[in-house]
């Protein structure tokens, strides 16, 4: 009887064992499911990580290429612009030289029309002396006296 005692002793811790071991590998199935779910989660992250890379990649791509389009197009534009400058500045040095031009004609215009005015003046007084002398030698002579618009020359 003692013998069967221990037999149902060690049978108990048998089966303590057992659920223990039974325990244990549910909790180890458990643990090693999660761990797979894990695992498929990190993978379709990973997936779409790669995705969202390729995709990042194109822009980046497609980005670069309108980068360079644009910079040409900013120095073609730059081009015309110091074209129309240079353009512009030859246009506006020229008509600097022209009114240069136009002011010394102006000036020399203005110096001939006081002599003209000057040399009138003498021909009017040599006129009006003339007249003076010969009226004084006839009674009949008649005295002319011009009178000149002011036009401002």
């Amino acid at each position: 009887m003692t013998e069967n005692r221990n037999l149902a002793a060690e049978l108990a811790l048998l089966a303590t064992d057992v659920d223990s071991l039974a325990k244990a590998l549910a909790q180890a199935q458990a643990e090693l499911e999660r761990e797979r779910e894990h695992h498929r989660r990190e993978r379709l992250q990973a997936e779409e990580l790669r995705q969202q890379l390729r995709l990042a990649r194109r822009r980046a791509t497609a980005a670069e290429r309108e980068l360079v389009r644009v910079g040409a197009g900013s120095d073609a534009a730059v081009h015309r612009a110091e074209g129309k400058e240079r353009e512009l500045r030859a246009q506006l040095d020229q008509a600097r030289q022209t009114i240069e031009v136009l002011r010394h004609e102006v000036a020399q215009t203005e110096t001939e029309r006081t002599a003209l005015e000057l040399n009138l003046r003498e021909v009017l007084g040599n006129l009006r002396h003339a007249a003076q002398t010969a009226g004084h030698s006839t009674d009949e002579a008649t005295v002319v006296t011009a009178h000149l618009p002011d036009n401002g020359w």
